[in-house]
């Protein structure tokens, strides 16, 4: 029976390996990686269920993280999907913003929007800014031009948002009970629900990437949920948000495009944990894996979170972690371009053929290909031996690279290594030196397969002088998993002075937004005495576009004007104290602890062969507190760490690599 022996699994799929580990309340059991089947994804998470060791009825819970959301949206493999929207606002999806995001790109287009004008259906109805029914919904025709488009389009999904149901849903709510009614099966989704926040078009276009992504996620989930059950699993399937936290499965079917970003927001928590237990607050997180490179800028031990992203061009606001990524990864394809100089990605040879090293019929010369050549990958210590490389595959694919860039073999290896750093060099500049902060300020913590190879030269690049290493780097997407806390944010949008700001005022917004905190959690199975509620309010000089969020927890009204103000000045260097100061929205952050708090590595399954050249070490035979000087390779069973000339290597009483670099290169 489930529930009993405090074993739960986290099971990260990513690009080219999906990661797992096994922890018993709040130590770690037993680690490893399978290969991931991007055609079905839930297999690899059933083969790591398997792999585990333990009969999946002995399970307790299972937490989960994947790219299936993200992969729908970027490959347009979503639902296909009609739009419900105030009569009058057809065109929001395609007027967008004025904005140009490539100023200097005479050809520039707007990024194509989910939903064609055709599937966009008006419903004659106005609520107005303050909530009040400006015209009542009594017109229900809507309901068969959606039948209509089912049968005829194949619509599977429909997206609700009417204009300013984050003020009043009452409409909203009557579309989706008269759709449930006459279209039981169709899927439904509320922008009233998803983002109760004003923004029209942002609102719509994360309205429509949740219903976009909703059937696809609820097949998934479907299917991976028979598959256990068919195991005897018995126990609840959680699944990480893009902010970093986790719901129950139920939850995230009503949420689709929190998942976005699931294993690389599992990733950062898990990296932050691992560098705070080390002494180290201020982090940039560093994964690379087969495919992209994640990176993200932690202060004070916080990740940052954002709540302005865009995947494929469009906009979607749901509070995530603020993570850059980048399409460099060790499976990228270095190639010839149009003007017939090299490039590295982002198109990546993926699990499947993969790299031309892995013999499994890939011909595309890839980043690990050159690291294999480069003799910073042993071919018989990959994947803890459990995956011998072809080395001679790797020495024909460069070979081919080079006759078409027209350089020597070495020339051409030495330019893939290179350009591959430059590509994620840029990406730590985006999430750091573009946004104020100096990167010499920051350790790189290095993670995923192929971070800790490439970490020191980027660092390197950008002047930062440390590097922390954790302990099986390869799964602390999968660690984070284990770590997160059961999180959910609950927000409105409510825009007004801040000199009208009284104490009662606030304070009943807030008990609200905790009221529906409260009901959430319960659903959630999740004690409420558990559960910490912290309070933030969206605020933003009169006139401003933009808004900052403000902590706010304690602060009597004056107080939380002082301090927007003060965040003011942090963010932007200045404060301007005689300016009208507005409010536009409060928000309720409610999460709960997983029982896993700090990382105590197991051992991962698969051990590095005994000889070795001059130059190689064990990660597990390095004593704490020796140093070890550059260039050098240190091997492990989920990732090999490069230590480059002019930097050094040690480890640290709980097991991490700190690679620095010597006085004299800085």
């Amino acid at each position: 029976m489930a529930g009993t022996t405090g074993l739960r699994l986290g099971v990260e799929v990513g690009g080219t390996f999906t990661d797992w580990v096994l922890a018993r309340d709040d130590r770690i059991e037993a680690t490893g990686k399978v290969l991931s089947t991007p055609a079905q994804p839930e297999r690899a998470v059933l083969a790591a269920v398997s792999d585990c060791g333990i009969a999946p009825a002995g399970i307790d819970a299972i937490v989960h993280g994947s790219t299936v959301v993200t992969n729908a949206v970027l490959e347009h493999k979503g639902a296909r999907t009609c739009l419900l929207t105030t009569k009058g606002f057809r065109d929001v999806l395609m007027i967008q913003r004025q904005a140009k995001t490539r100023l200097f790109d005479l050809f520039y287009r707007q990024p194509e929007p989910l939903v064609s004008r055709d599937h966009i259906i008006e419903v004659d109805e106005r609520m107005g800014p303050d909530g009040t029914v400006r015209r009542p919904l009594s017109d229900y025709s809507f309901v068969a031009t959606v039948r209509q488009l089912v049968e005829a389009e194949g619509i599977q999904s429909v997206a609700i948002c009417l204009l300013h149901a984050y003020a009043n849903p009452a409409h909203e709510l009557a579309v989706e009970q008269a759709l449930a009614a006459a279209l039981p099966g169709i899927a439904v989704t509320r922008s009233s629900e998803v983002i109760p926040e004003f923004r029209e078009y942002e609102r719509t276009s994360t309205c429509v990437i949740s219903a976009y992504a909703k059937p696809v996620v609820d097949a998934y989930l479907r299917g991976l949920e028979e598959g256990l059950r068919a195991r005897a699993f018995e126990g609840p399937l959680t699944i990480v948000q893009a902010n970093g936290g986790t719901v129950p499965a139920h939850a995230i079917r009503r949420h689709a495009a929190k998942m976005i970003l699931s294993g690389p927001a599992a990733g950062v928590v898990g990296a932050t944990a691992v560098a705070l237990e080390a002494g180290f607050p201020h982090v940039i997180t560093f994964d690379m894996g087969g495919t992209s490179t994640d990176v993200c800028l932690v202060t004070g031990g916080r990740p940052g979170i954002t709540r302005e992203y865009k995947i494929a061009g469009l906009p979607l606001t749901v509070p995530m972690i603020d993570i850059a990524t980048v399409g460099a990864g060790g499976g990228s394809i270095a190639d010839v371009d149009r003007g017939g100089m090299l490039k590295v990605g982002p198109e990546s040879a993926g699990a499947d053929p993969g790299p031309a090293a892995y013999g499994k019929g890939g011909k595309a010369f890839t980043v690990t290909d050159a690291n294999v050549l480069a003799g910073r990958i042993r071919p018989q210590a990959f994947f803890g031996g459990r995956l011998p490389l072809d080395v001679a595959a790797a020495e024909a694919a460069l070979a081919a690279l080079a006759d078409r860039v027209g350089l020597p073999r070495d020339e051409t290896l030495e330019g893939v290594l290179r350009l591959v750093n430059v590509t994620m060099a840029q990406a730590v500049r985006l999430v750091t030196i573009e946004r104020g902060h100096d990167p010499r300020d920051y350790t790189i913590v290095a993670y995923g397969g192929s971070g800790p190879l490439h970490a020191a030269a980027v660092a390197a690049d950008l002047g930062i002088t440390r590097v922390l290493v954790p302990t099986n780097p390869g799964l602390v997407s999968a660690y984070g998993l284990l770590i997160a806390d059961t999180r959910q944010d609950f927000s409105t949008t409510r825009v007004m002075s801040a000199a009208r700001l009284t104490d009662d005022l606030v304070a009943g917004v807030f008990a609200e937004l905790q009221a529906q905190a409260q009901q959430e959690f319960a659903a959630y199975g999740r004690p409420w005495a558990d559960v910490r509620c912290r309070r933030e309010m969206d605020m933003r000089y009169a006139g401003q576009a933009y808004e900052i969020a403000v902590p706010c927890d304690g602060l009597a009204a004056p107080a939380i004007t002082r301090a927007f103000h003060e965040a003011h000045r942090a963010r932007y260097g200045h404060a301007i104290l005689d300016q009208e100061v507005e409010v536009v929205g409060y928000r309720v952050v409610a999460s709960a602890p997983s029982p896993l708090r700090t990382i105590r590595p197991a051992p991962t399954r698969g051990r590095i062969p005994a000889a070795r050249a001059a130059g190689y070490h064990a990660r597990d035979e390095l004593e704490p507190g020796a140093t070890i000087a550059g260039p050098c390779v240190v091997e492990e069973a989920t990732a090999t760490t490069f230590v480059p000339d002019g930097w050094t290597v040690r480890a640290d009483p709980s097991g991490n690599l700190i690679l620095e670099a010597a006085p004299w290169t800085r």
